[in-house]
């Protein structure tokens, strides 16, 4: 079975955490804000695509539930569009746990206990974890606040209630549609929901506390759950500037007298 590290650590990288609360309350502004709005959120996407495609910094994971709760600190490193590497650490700076993902494939290791668990994000046990909505394909991008590349169709805008931004409610055109809160004046997002036909929302995430980049980075994600009453929270700090990185940085070799676990 596979044990509790490796539960949290998924909960990290699929942000598997869902629920059908109430979408936000918005209020209707006139078209030609709508227009405006839509012309310099259009602008801000088309920026983020010209961002660095990497990340390396300092993380640290916290998820509490009606289940569980804890907390692991390490490194993050990701690259567009689907590449994760976390590697937790004990207070000592030695490896507890490394978990790492393709988009297609992962692999979590269990240092202690000299385990390799590895499958497919197709797979069973991955799919049991993330909700639907989440794209493994384009994992790099929701870790980081941005919309994954692709065609979409703005079919609404609105402001928010409480006053804390824009509401987009955009369209890829594969089975769901996202509401993302955006932040005119600093030029990010601070909520990205994806709701299904039925107008449930089945995936929830916050981003908070950007850097002051030229492509800002938000040094907290958090996701929501109430119908779990879960919380999974990430924070970000000690970015590294002018990241390169390749797929070679995503590869781990698990030691030969470590115990392989395929799971399906």
């Amino acid at each position: 079975m596979i044990n509790n590290n490796l539960v949290s650590l998924s909960c990290l990288f699929v942000l598997l955490l869902s629920g059908c609360t109430s979408l936000p309350d918005t209020v209707a502004i006139p078209q030609s804000m709508q227009e405006s709005l839509t012309s310099d959120f259009e602008e801000m996407v088309q920026a983020q695509q010209h961002c660095l495609c990497c990340i390396d910094a300092e993380a640290t994971v916290s998820f509490s539930s009606i289940w569980q709760k804890g907390s692991l600190s390490g490194y993050l490193q990701a690259m567009s569009p689907s590449y994760l590497k976390f590697v937790g650490i004990n207070p000592f700076g030695q490896p507890l746990a490394i978990f790492v993902t393709d988009g297609e494939s992962f692999r979590y290791v269990a240092v202690p206990e000299a385990k390799e668990y590895d499958g497919l994000v197709q797979g069973t046990t991955y799919a049991k974890y993330a909700p639907e909505g989440f794209l493994p394909e384009h994992g790099f991008y929701w870790l980081v606040g941005r919309l994954y590349p692709g065609e979409f169709s703005i079919m609404a805008v609105s402001r928010d209630m409480e006053n804390l931004g824009y509401w987009f409610e955009i369209s890829y055109g594969n089975g769901t549609r996202s509401l993302v809160l955006y932040n005119e004046s600093e030029k990010v997002l601070l909520r990205h929901i994806v709701v299904n036909d039925e107008g449930e929302k089945i995936f929830n995430v916050l981003y908070d506390q950007y850097n002051d980049a030229d492509c800002p980075l938000p040094g907290k994600v958090t996701v929501t759950s109430l119908a779990h009453n879960s919380t999974m929270e990430l924070r970000l700090s000690g970015w590294l500037t002018d990241v390169s990185l390749s797929e070679n940085d995503f590869i781990y070799n698990t030691p030969p007298s470590f115990e392989r676990v395929n799971v399906q």
